[in-house]
């Protein structure tokens, strides 16, 4: 029993240290000429830019704003024959409609503000087909 790695493990040639460099060459850049030729490489230029989500500013909007109003339902005296739970529904209404309007306007800044700060950054694009499935013999059940 021998500890040698099989034969594909093995270096095919030696190399000494005073050896020149070899030139470094990317993963499949012998490929770039065929893949053009093939027409399935294509370069795109793209922006890149953070833009926020809107679905949640108009939620965090609305929740602040039904917090806003239960602060100042609690500060005023209310009528004793409506009830603090109906003064306060009827507040919360306007509160959530208006807090998820200003958070949709912060939004929209928000949105503005990433579009000058977007760069844009040449891409590739190649498309790969996926192997044929192996055939199966016999009955599928």
């Amino acid at each position: 029993m021998t500890h040698a790695p099989d034969e594909p493990q093995q270096p095919h040639e030696a190399v000494s240290p005073d050896a020149p460099a070899q030139p470094v060459v990317a993963p499949g850049a012998d490929r770039g000429a065929s893949d053009a030729a093939e027409g399935t490489a294509t370069h795109d230029e793209v922006t890149v830019r953070r833009a926020p989500k809107f679905s949640v500013f108009l939620l965090m909007g609305g929740a602040l704003g039904v917090l806003v109003s239960l602060i100042l339902t609690s500060l005023f005296p209310f009528d004793p024959s409506a009830g603090v739970a109906s003064t306060y529904g009827y507040f919360a209404l306007w509160g959530l409609t208006f807090g998820a309007a200003v958070g949709a306007v912060v939004a929209i800044v928000v949105d503005r503000v990433s579009l000058r700060r977007a760069k844009t950054l040449s891409a590739e694009r190649r498309r790969v087909d996926a192997p044929e499935p192996p055939a199966v013999e016999g009955e599928l059940e």
